[in-house]
């Protein structure tokens, strides 16, 4: 592998925990931002013994920001059932006091 190569996956490697402080913080924005920066860095990679190590430590990263995003959606998912109902049951609560 190349050095270019090797600094592109530590880069994004880099990038892939500011990508998980981001997505701690809830600013999943910034996460989507990062990852375009992130997606030049590893397709510069190449496939060898040195960088083994390091895809294998960009997919174990990759798996915890899967779970917080599904985490972070399944958690809007319920705020707005209880939004829905709340909404509902407010409707329910004026159309039946007047």
């Amino acid at each position: 592998m190349s050095d270019i190569a090797y600094a592109g996956l530590q880069r994004a490697l880099e990038i892939t925990l500011q990508m998980l402080a981001a997505a701690a913080d809830g600013q999943w924005q910034q996460v989507v931002e990062l990852d375009a920066e992130r997606q030049p860095c590893i397709r510069q990679q190449r496939h060898d013994p040195r960088s083994r190590e390091l895809l294998t430590t960009l997919h174990q990263h990759n798996e915890d920001l899967l779970k917080r995003a599904d985490a972070a959606r399944d958690t809007l998912e319920s705020e707005l059932s209880r939004h829905k109902y709340n909404h509902h049951a407010l409707s329910v609560y004026i159309a039946s006091s007047g």
